[in-house]
Order: C-alpha cells, then sequence, then structure tokens
C-alpha cells in the first residue's frame, strides 16, 4: 500500500485547517515533548474524521525536524474498501517495511527470525514473526525511537488479530 499517497488524498480532500486545532490541544503537545514510551490514542464514531485527523498529524510528525531525528515515524490507513488493507499483517508489513526504508540497520531483526519457504523460494512472514520483529525493533536501544500511527485499529477487530508483546 502507497501509505504517502493515501494519506496525501485524505489531506487534499479535507477543507484548509481541519484538524489543526488539535495540534495545538495540551494533550497532544504533551505527548509530543514526552520522553517515555507512551500511546496516544483518539477515538470517536464512525465519519467524525479520525483519518483526516491521522493523516494530519502523520504530516505533522514527518514534517517535524525535531521529531524526525528522534523518532521513526511509519503509518498506515487501514481501507475500508479492500479486505486485504485491513489485517494485522497488512499493518505490520507496511508499517515494517517504512521503518527498514528509514533505519537500514533494522534488517538483522528480520534476518534474525525468518521463515524461508524452500520449496517456493520465497520468505514466509506470518504475523507472529512480524510481531516478534516490531519487538525487537522497538526495544533495541541503538536506533531512533519509535512513532507509530495506525489509523481504524478497532474499527475492524484487528486487535483479536494481534498479539501484543
Amino acid at each position: 500500500m502507497d501509505c504517502e499517497g493515501y494519506r496525501d488524498d485524505l489531506l487534499h480532500k479535507r477543507h484548509e485547517h481541519t484538524c489543526t486545532w488539535f495540534l495545538t490541544d495540551e494533550r497532544y503537545q504533551r505527548w509530543t515533548e514526552e520522553d517515555t514510551q507512551s500511546i496516544l490514542c483518539v477515538s470517536g464514531g464512525p465519519g467524525c474524521g479520525k483519518s483526516v485527523l491521522a493523516s494530519v498529524i502523520s504530516k505533522e510528525l514527518s514534517n517535524n525536524a525535531t521529531i524526525r531525528n528522534d523518532y521513526l515515524i511509519a503509518y498506515f490507513f487501514c481501507d475500508d474498501k479492500d479486505d486485504r488493507l485491513r489485517t494485522a499483517h497488512a499493518i505490520l508489513v507496511n508499517l515494517l517495511a517504512q521503518l527498514l526504508n528509514q533505519e537500514r540497520d533494522i534488517l538483522v531483526h528480520f534476518l534474525a527470525d525468518s521463515e524461508y519457504d524452500v520449496k517456493r523460494g520465497k520468505t514466509l512472514w506470518s504475523i507472529a514473526m512480524l510481531w516478534r520483529v516490531l519487538g525487537r525493533i522497538a526495544k533495541d536501544t541503538k536506533i531512533k525511537r519509535l512513532c507509530l500511527i495506525v489509523d481504524a485499529l478497532g474499527t475492524y477487530k484487528l486487535l483479536t488479530q494481534c498479539t501484543w508483546v
């Protein structure tokens, strides 16, 4: 999935300055300045603008030089029109691909756990393996911290497909 293209489409469809209020909210500002690991969870009903807000946040964080210096930033937008883009596997593969594009040193975490199918000559990336890779990357103190944005994570019962580490 072209996450950047999907995000930019959402940004172009919105009215100018939509969701910018969120970027100045004290809770968001505090979250961006925290030194500890934390989760910013934004919830709301269908059609209230969570996807647009996620696109604004991901663009803002990606454009912020201070944050980019300290974090690897990856994002994913679950697509209600494409069943393939509403799975834990799709989310993890896309997030990990974005992280790998930013930081080649994390390749070692992939190599430590690949499941190679000799008959087909390709690597199989199970959900469990992808979670292990993401967990190792998150614990790696030699690389930047992670900032992961996933839009509509709970909408499609994706949480039931995930084993949290």
